[in-house]
């Protein structure tokens, strides 16, 4: 939501993103994301933003299991800890971040993605798509 220097990023991603990646986001990252939007000073602005969001992000629900296990997570930030036990739960691919250094005691490095990887990525698979249907 507007991060200084991610804004453009972002939109561009989940303009363009491969159809097959899907994007999660946890239900208190969505209540976050909603409860910006919703205050935005054009209410009909800010219905569009979150109906664009639905269609392009899956919401995980945080149940106590997770928050257990993110307690007793090696990651100092706990909700990072809530998104790295969430992708394993979930049987993700990746947490795609804007600090990786927040998961550098993540047990699986490879889970950790910028925004720049997962550009690379749908990038890819694009390609890919494209040389099998040649």
């Amino acid at each position: 939501m507007n991060r200084n220097g991610f804004v453009g990023d972002i939109s561009e991603l989940l303009d363009r993103v491969h159809p097959l990646i899907q994007m999660h986001v946890t239900d208190i990252g969505w209540q976050k994301i909603y409860a910006y939007a919703s205050r935005l000073r054009n209410t009909k602005i800010a219905e569009i933003v979150i109906n664009w969001l639905q269609e392009k992000i899956h919401i995980c629900s945080i149940e106590q299991t997770i928050i257990q296990q993110a307690r007793s997570s090696p990651l100092k930030d706990f909700e990072s800890a809530v998104e790295l036990i969430c992708v394993t739960y979930q049987e993700l691919d990746a947490i795609v971040t804007h600090n990786k250094d927040v998961f550098a005691d993540a047990p699986n490095k490879s889970w950790i993605w910028s925004v720049a990887e997962l550009r690379l990525r749908a990038n890819l698979e694009s390609q890919l798509q494209a040389t099998r249907l040649i």
